[in-house]
């Protein structure tokens, strides 16, 4: 039985649902901070959206652009995660626009290449690399 729909399934037509499997993906997520130059993740992007986070200053809450991943673990379990980095969401979101990536279907890896300091101000922005990958 595939339940596709928005509306409350008719109960008395569900399986014991102690006995099915559950999805390899995790729709829980968890914000991914790569510290590291290097380290990656591969998946495939799931959407671009904005979500919603205090800010640790001034405590109010505010909208931060994201992008949303189904990352692959190398134990090939699934993960959600994501990542409100500005420069990491510009190319995602070009890479959409110009049909380079497609969302819930492109494979990627996407590498923290580190902070590097930006040309207009003494702050850091971290740096990415986003790459197909080709299987």
């Amino acid at each position: 039985m595939k339940n596709s729909q928005t509306t409350l399934v008719n109960v008395k037509e569900l399986p014991n649902l102690h006995l099915v499997e559950a999805s390899p993906r995790e729709l829980s997520s968890e914000y991914w901070t790569p510290e590291t130059p290097g380290e990656y993740k591969v998946g495939v992007v799931l959407s671009l959206k904005e979500e919603s986070y205090t800010d640790d200053k001034t405590g109010e809450s505010i909208l931060l652009p994201c992008i949303i991943m189904l990352s692959q673990n190398e134990d090939q379990t699934f993960s959600t995660i994501r990542n409100g980095s500005k420069r990491l969401y510009a190319t995602i979101e070009s890479a959409i626009e110009s049909g380079e990536l497609m969302v819930e279907s492109t494979a990627v890896r996407i590498t923290f290449l580190g902070k590097m300091k930006n040309k207009t101000n003494q702050f850091l922005s971290d740096k990415w690399s986003v790459k197909p990958l080709i299987y």
